[in-house]
């Protein structure tokens, strides 16, 4: 019996035409909370992007990939990046190797507002301020978002020691901690609530994803999802914008 659902942001909850939940997945989450079943937030996101439609009525949000974990009792989970691998890729920004999103707790910023960067900002419904690389190091990072292609991670893997990344995107990866990753924030949400894995379904669809669906026996990709992330889920659904939620809530019979 499914007893927690964990959904991604963009691409899942969100549409990335119109940047807003559809209908039909709000009358999902709504027969799944009448249901009894916890509805989970798994995003790359941080708390302050999370959209109005999103920051309340979930019974708890595993943010910026699983770093930091909370729900209204507090925070269960808070791994943020080794400040040494941080200084590292610090000083391969202002070498002008690549470009950074910082991701903090309570701020996030770029450290050049391109081309590419305002790619995102369209693609996501955000925007991101610029600010000098060197205020990284104001509080704990707990993600960077490293504006490099598909195959160019080994710029910065070779001068950090603890980190790993993932993409749901080709315009940059996600880096996190190696004991990172949105698996680990689904398992430390599992334990929050005495849930084992059996009890749970996970949808995503980007590469970020994948290691969700190694938490939970129950996994949904929709259909506008990566090719790896629809190979690999126990599930393929209609993409975002064709009910592809609420669709995969029917056939598994949740609502």
């Amino acid at each position: 019996m499914i007893k927690a659902a964990f959904f991604d942001i963009d691409g899942t909850l969100l549409s990335f035409a119109t940047h807003r939940m559809p209908e039909s997945t709000k009358r999902a989450l709504a027969a799944l909370r009448e249901r009894g079943v916890k509805t989970i937030i798994s995003s790359g996101r941080p708390t302050y992007q999370l959209p109005p439609c999103i920051r309340t009525g979930f019974d708890a949000y595993v943010t910026l990939n699983g770093q930091l974990c909370f729900d209204s009792d507090g925070v269960f989970r808070s791994n943020p990046l080794d400040e040494a691998d941080v200084r590292a890729m610090v000083a391969q920004v202002q070498a002008g190797c690549y470009d950074v999103l910082v991701l903090q707790q309570e701020r996030a910023f770029v450290s050049h507002l391109t081309e590419r960067i305002a790619t995102l900002c369209h693609q996501v419904g955000l925007m991101y301020e610029e600010d000098d690389i060197s205020h990284a190091f104001d509080a704990p990072v707990y993600q960077m978002c490293a504006f490099v292609d598909p195959g160019e991670e080994q710029v910065f893997m070779d001068v950090t020691k603890h980190i790993a990344h993932t993409r749901w995107t080709e315009l940059f990866c996600d880096v996190i901690p190696d004991v990172g990753g949105k698996r680990f924030g689904v398992e430390a949400a599992l334990a929050r609530y005495g849930l084992e894995p059996s009890e749970a379904i996970a949808f995503g669809d980007g590469e970020n994803d994948l290691s969700m669906f190694e938490a939970v026996e129950t996994s949904v990709a929709m259909g506008n999802a990566w090719d790896s992330v629809k190979e690999r889920a126990t599930y393929v659904t209609t993409d975002v914008d064709h009910d592809g939620i609420y669709s995969a809530c029917k056939h598994f019979a949740l609502i």
